[in-house]
């Protein structure tokens, strides 16, 4: 098993923050993820086309100007953990494929 480490800067004018939601804005989920797959085939050399999302929960918002600390553990699967200064944001579980569109 082992276990990486990296971060994500989440602009403060990231323009999925535009209309989502006006007066309080927060970072989708979905945008969150395609972050965290990025992430995963930067710093931890898993090719994003090969990757499947088999479960994702959302725990807390994330705000514009954040910065977010991913862990993502290999094992016999493949988990990551998302936080923000300390608090749990998202987390799940991820396969590796064989790659191509479904």
């Amino acid at each position: 098993m082992s276990t990486q480490h990296f971060s994500i800067a989440v602009a403060a004018d990231h323009p999925a923050f535009v209309g989502h939601f006006p007066g309080h804005p927060v970072l989708p989920g979905v945008v969150l993820l395609a972050e965290v797959l990025a992430g995963m085939e930067r710093n931890v050399g898993l090719p994003v086309d090969r990757l499947l999302i088999r479960s994702a929960k959302f725990h807390a918002a994330v705000a514009p100007g954040s910065t977010l600390a991913v862990e993502v553990v290999c094992g016999t699967g493949i988990g990551f953990t998302v936080s923000c200064q300390g608090t749990r944001v998202a987390s799940g579980t991820i396969a590796a494929g064989t790659g191509g569109s479904a």
